[in-house]
């Protein structure tokens, strides 16, 4: 899942939002309004647990990447506790038909370093990376057959079929994974050299925490391999145009995520991370989930509900290749998985995500903001009583 900021050009249709919340929170049976040059009625028009899967593994690099002190720039001093636990990191991305963006991506993983960027430095670790090929035919495999051996890789390969998508794809990651964190990412990211150190640094300061970290926006144009290969180069990246939109939600809110009771539909696995216990006691991701959207938020939920807490980690920092908007196929995957997701948590901020609906639909005009209705949907699950790791 994606955050809509940006899908339909920068915009969220806010006219007639105020009426649709106050719907909601009376306990409408649907969200609906009309406001000038608007559609009439339901805010997204399909609103009327497979099992959890592994996967066959087909190759696997026999080389480790531990990051060491020697990883980092000379003048950066270790501040880790003295006999501090190795933590081991299992690093899960899900591809199809991504080869150029996948292999920028792995190049910018041989690159991570030790510790933060202060003085709160986190905790040594080893990590695999472990790419899913949800049936890809653009040659994945061959360039994952001769990719640079120093990273630890392993891939496997998943026939293409009516259930594929992300959420089965990183299920099978999530069977083969060794390390007892798990990141998530997408194929068309670029991560920042302190990226993994970021998302232990925020796990060792407490359990059962659910951590999104910061994605920044590229523009479109050519990433530079070869200079990827040699470390990582801000230049050799298309440049940023936009920041991680959560963040002016942040300051709207004047709250973190670990504070919003929203929290888990902002939590989206282009850029997160889990402990792997806890991914494994809800049973991973729900495969019913296919197509574009909210398998992500759906699983985050179900972890919110089961005692963890959302963070938000914004040195963990991804840079995402330019995005094309959203089709009307994917805005029917999207209500599809909606109206899956309230169907198995009839819950009222659930279904409170219908307002989102004019953000994603390609067909209507959106004045307005995503973060001011991503504060509005925050402010009104409040009122609907919803807290973060109530159970229903």
């Amino acid at each position: 899942m994606v955050g809509l900021a940006g899908v339909h050009g920068e915009a969220l249709g806010q006219h007639g939002t105020g009426q649709l919340l106050r719907d909601q929170a009376a306990g409408c049976g649907r969200v609906g309004g009309r406001g000038p040059g608007s559609r009439r009625g339901a805010a997204c028009d399909c609103l009327r647990n497979e099992r959890f899967s592994g996967a066959r593994n087909t190759s696997r690099g026999d080389r480790k990447v531990t990051a060491t002190e020697d990883d980092r720039p000379h003048s950066q001093a270790d501040t880790r506790p003295p006999g501090a636990a190795q933590v081991r990191i299992s690093v899960i991305i899900p591809t199809f038909n991504a080869r150029t963006t996948l292999r920028c991506c792995l190049l910018s993983l041989l690159h991570q370093r030790i510790g933060a960027h202060g003085s709160d430095a986190g905790p040594p670790f080893t990590y695999e990376v472990i790419v899913v090929d949800d049936g890809s035919s653009d040659g994945t495999s061959e360039m994952i057959a001769q990719f640079p051996s120093r990273l630890d890789l392993r891939y496997t390969f998943l026939p293409r079929t009516d259930r594929s998508g992300r959420a089965r794809a990183r299920n099978a990651g999530l069977a083969l994974a060794t390390g007892g964190l798990v990141v998530t990412l997408d194929a068309d990211q670029v991560v920042e050299p302190h990226f993994l150190a970021e998302h232990a640094r925020l796990h060792a300061g407490g359990p059962g925490r659910v951590v999104a970290g910061r994605r920044l926006q590229l523009a479109d144009g050519p990433m530079d391999e070869a200079r990827l290969e040699h470390g990582f180069d801000p230049q050799a990246l298309p440049p940023v145009v936009r920041g991680d939109e959560r963040e002016q939600l942040f300051r709207l809110l004047d709250s973190s995520l670990e504070d919003m009771v929203t929290g888990w539909h902002h939590v989206w696995t282009c850029n997160a991370s889990f402990p792997r216990d806890r991914l494994e006691a809800v049973g991973g991701f729900d495969e019913t989930f296919t197509g574009w959207g909210l398998e992500d938020a759906e699983l985050a939920y179900r972890l919110v509900q089961g005692g963890a807490t959302t963070h938000f980690a914004p040195s963990a920092v991804v840079r995402h290749e330019h995005r094309t908007p959203v089709t009307a196929d994917m805005y029917r995957e999207w209500c599809r998985n909606l109206a899956h997701f309230v169907r198995r948590h009839p819950a009222p901020e659930v279904r409170l995500q219908e307002i989102f609906a004019p953000a994603i639909d390609p067909d209507r005009s959106a004045p307005g903001t995503w973060d001011d209705i991503a504060a509005e949907f925050e402010h009104t699950a409040r009122r609907l009583g919803a807290a973060p790791g109530r159970h229903r």
